[in-house]
């Protein structure tokens, strides 16, 4: 098949993320065949590998390298979460480098074509609170605003981790302390409910409830 007309295939079923199976199940290819396909497409600047086997269509418009989360942990669940989550949502003045995710699947850093991702282990019963967010033709899998505060705050709490907790922007969270709470009790991580009784957040109503300064 002509690179052309598989580029144009693969963008007019809006694939965007996709791995070498994907192409042979949608043209009727062999795997071979349709690695081959790829590899010259790669040559010709309109697909990228960017690990064995997973490849990102360049035509595609607005990419974010948020869409690879999914993909780079596939089968296992991941989402964008952590502090990629808490900036995204304007609740820390840190910008990150790289994109930070959980799964639960292996932890670990990977380096694409497309940015960087670390990759945080939670258990699955901790696989919940997230849903798909859209930023312009991308959609991506990102945790709500106090689940990405709770799993970092989680992971900063557990020995050894690699993570710092979040500073917040202001004199309080701008996360529902309800929420909060509510969603820190089914973590059942005694030091994580400690932790979040001691924070300040800002109640539905405006007031602020929980905790002291710190």
């Amino acid at each position: 098949m002509a690179a052309a007309r598989l580029a144009s295939l693969i963008s007019r079923h809006g694939l965007r993320f996709f791995t070498t199976p994907d192409v042979a199940t949608l043209t009727g290819l062999s795997r071979s065949s349709s690695s081959q396909a790829l590899r010259r497409m790669a040559r010709d600047g309109l697909v990228t590998r960017i690990r064995h086997g997973l490849w990102v269509n360049r035509l595609a418009a607005g990419m974010n390298p948020f869409e690879a989360v999914p993909h780079l942990r596939s089968p296992w669940p991941a989402y964008v979460s952590l502090y990629s989550a808490l900036s995204g949502y304007s609740l820390i003045e840190e910008v990150p480098q790289v994109v930070y995710a959980v799964t639960s699947g292996r932890p670990g850093r990977i380096q694409t074509s497309v940015g960087s991702f670390h990759f945080h282990h939670l258990p699955t019963r901790l696989m919940w609170g997230y849903a798909m967010g859209r930023s312009g033709a991308a959609s991506y899998p990102i945790a709500d605003p106090e689940k990405a505060f709770l799993d970092l705050c989680y992971l900063a709490l557990t020995i050894r981790s690699p993570l710092g907790f979040p500073r917040r922007r202001g004199r309080r969270w701008e996360l529902d302390g309800a929420k909060v709470l509510q969603y820190a009790k089914r973590f059942a991580f005694p030091p994580l409910v400690d932790y979040i009784r001691r924070e300040r957040f800002a109640a539905p109503d405006g007031r602020i409830q929980t905790g002291g300064t710190r």
